[in-house]
Parts: structure tokens; sequence; C-alpha cells
């Protein structure tokens, strides 16, 4: 997440996400006291006519902290590998790639600098985005009585907000499967011979020293050296369900997470992705502010009250030729 000055409410949906707790509150207390802010912008008790008296200052509260609070969600899931950017609606900022190819060195003679030059290539590219929206309804006896809760819809918005994002950048680095170059992926029963030579391909490619491998609990479950294990090696997979290193390389496990409103495993269980330690290979945008609305239900015939959640987000993978990772396909 982008660095910036927090608001007091801003700070506050921070720190009770990520769970920076202050001194004597839990953080189910740090959520109560986020959502009490929200209570008290229509006059601290429900009352239909002062929440529609104060609603957009409700819905302003709530566009401040939601961005925030699934920021620090989302960073806390996939900081590894993904780079987050918070923009103003209109601006297109850049991000920057790092040109990490490694050059040839020639022979010269002495006093002679005529060789072929080699330009270093730095590259930047925008992310396009799109608007995500999500809306829920109540009838509005309930929201009379005070049943529909402000606060706890824009934790609800958050959530899914956070899961689809999740989705996308799972999408994203799965879609890049065919622009990397063939060294740098293998498919088949899985094969320690080849995850080395994927490792080697990566390592001479980008100079790392260091190399990471990212996938499912159960796609790492497929990862194992050949060589004999150790009690405690062994105790390690039993408590995670995958070894935690191989060869040097260290294995982090992705959440998985059902694709919305269904039992369909939405991360791929089949795909291990190798690549240099903290690179970004995925970059994700939101472009302006969050947008909460809400149509009351007296102009329908149900007189159902809608609230509406909006996020302009977009994401995409750097392939080749700056980005340099790999992937194993187990079949």
């Amino acid at each position: 997440m982008n660095s910036f000055v927090f608001s007091s409410n801003q700070k506050l949906a921070y720190d009770a996400t990520t769970g920076i707790t202050k001194e004597g509150f839990t953080k189910e207390q740090m959520n109560e006291a986020v959502r009490n802010i929200v209570r008290e912008a229509c006059g601290g008790e429900w009352n239909y006519y002062k929440f529609m008296e104060n609603r957009y200052k409700v819905f302003a509260i709530m566009a401040e902290v939601m961005p925030v609070a699934m920021n620090a969600s989302l960073a806390g899931k996939f900081d590894n590998f993904a780079e987050f950017k918070d923009t103003a609606l209109g601006d297109k900022p850049y991000f920057w790639v790092e040109d990490n190819q490694v050059y040839p060195v020639y022979t010269a003679a002495r006093g002679n600098g005529d060789i072929e030059r080699q330009r270093i290539v730095d590259r930047n590219f925008t992310v396009p985005t799109i608007i995500k929206a999500i809306k829920f309804y109540e009838e509005f006896d309930l929201f009379m009585a005070g049943k529909m809760d402000m606060a706890r819809l824009s934790e609800k918005a958050s959530i899914s907000m956070v899961n689809y994002v999740g989705e996308l950048i799972s999408d994203t680095i799965y879609g890049s499967y065919a622009a990397v170059d063939t060294e740098f992926k293998a498919t088949g029963a899985f094969s320690a011979a080849t995850l080395v030579s994927i490792i080697e391909n990566i390592k001479a490619a980008t100079g790392a020293d260091r190399l990471q491998i990212f996938g499912t609990t159960t796609a790492l479950g497929n990862v194992a050296d050949g060589a004999g294990y150790s009690d405690r090696a062994r105790d390690g997979f039993n408590a995670l369900g995958y070894y935690d290193t191989f060869r040097g390389t260290d294995l982090f496990a992705l959440p998985q997470a059902y694709a919305a409103s269904t039992q369909t495993l939405k991360v791929n269980n089949e795909h291990i992705i190798i690549l240099p330690a903290n690179e970004k290979i995925v970059k994700v945008l939101f472009e302006g502010d969050a947008l909460v609305d809400m149509k009351d239900g007296m102009n329908r015939n149900d007189m159902q009250p809608e609230v509406l959640f909006t996020r302009r987000v977009g994401a995409a993978a750097i392939t080749i030729p700056e980005g340099k990772f790999g992937f194993y396909k187990f079949s």
C-alpha cells in the first residue's frame, strides 16, 4: 500500500485490520470502534430520519475507511509478490520495471573501446482499471428497525472486494503462463531435477541469489527433494502440508478461497510459481475513491433499500523481457 498520511478514522481502520491494537483493546474492540464512528455520524442511536438526514456523512466515512482496510488486508496476503498503488481518479501512475538482464562482456584490444554497446532499458507501464461493484438490500421494516447495520455492510463489502482482488491476482498470475519463456516453466509429474533446472535458469537470467516458491498447500505438497528428510522436516510437513524448503529455496503457501457464491476453489492447485525474493510480479491499481450510495426503497414497489459500493481496480503481471519468473504445472 502506498504510504500516505492517515486520517484518524483511517488509522483506526488500518490498526483494526492489521491487528495493531492499542494497549488494553482487543482487535474486535477496535473493529467495534470503527463501527461506532459510522453510527455516531447518524446520531449515535438509530433513528430512520436522523440517518436519512446524515446518510452522506455516513457514506463519506465508509468510503474513507473501506480502501484502507482493503489494502491492509491484501498486503498481508500478497505483498511478497504483488505491488499495490492507490491513486486519484483520472491519474495513470506508472509502474517502473527494472531491466534485470545480464549483459555480455567482450574482449577488446588494448586502447580500443570499439565494442558493441548495450542499452539499459527500464520500462514503465500503466494498468487499466474497471469499475467493480457490490450491492446489498434489506426489507424496509428491518431497515426501519435498525437491523440494516451500515457499518457491518461496509465490512462485508470490504471483505467481498478483497476476495475479488485476490481472485484477480490469482487469475493474472496463472493467465501469464503462456507468456513465460520455455526454460522457465515445465508441465508434468513433479521432478526435483526439473525444478532445479527452472531455479537455475531464473537465477542465471536475473542474477538473484535467493528465490521463493509460491503455491497453494495442495500444490506445494507435490514438491519433495527425493533425498531423505529428517524427522524434523517430516514433522514440519505434517504441520504445514508441505516441506518449507527445497534445496535452499523457501516455499510459501498462498491463501485458498472459494469463487464468490460457489464452493469452487479459486486458486489453482496444480501450479507453483518460482520467482526472485521480493519480486513484485503483479501490479494492482486502485483508481479513485470508493463510492458508497443508497436508494432508500421508497421508489421501489417492494420498498427494499439498497446500498451500493464501487471501486475501480485493475491488475497486470510482468512477463518477458523483464519479468523472469517460473511455473511448474503438475499433471
